[in-house]
């Protein structure tokens, strides 16, 4: 008989979150240098690549400048992301944001040198 009683209060605990700590995913990161008038992942020789996050999922954007004498930035103006320029090679900033919850490719450029910093940033 008790149990029957406590049941539905259980549950009723459970259901509000009563007990049960929430635990928040780490950010992926991603390693973005700037360099030759190109973006690169790091450990990917491919310039301007397109970065894959899921629907949702935290990121830290870690941008690096490698190139003497230019500034660079990240931005991604369909999603009102954006990083602070960097004026000196050597120098980084990081963006933290949340990817979008519906599918879909936005493009990600360099606003200083969007005619070649550019490519896709893609949400599955």
């Amino acid at each position: 008989m008790k149990i029957r009683l406590l049941l539905p209060l259980f549950l009723l605990a459970l259901a509000c979150g009563v007990g049960i700590t929430a635990r928040r995913a780490e950010p992926r990161a991603l390693h973005l240098t700037a360099r030759d008038m190109a973006f690169y992942l790091d450990g990917d020789p491919t310039p301007n690549p397109t970065l894959v996050v899921r629907r949702g999922e935290p990121v830290r954007l870690t941008l690096t400048n490698r190139d003497r004498g230019m500034r660079h930035d990240f931005a991604v103006e369909s999603l009102d992301l954006a990083t602070e320029a960097l004026l000196q090679a050597g120098t980084s900033t990081t963006l933290e944001f949340e990817a979008p919850g519906q599918p879909g490719e936005s493009e990600y450029v360099c606003t200083f040198h969007d005619v070649k910093m550019r490519g896709i940033l893609r949400v599955e």
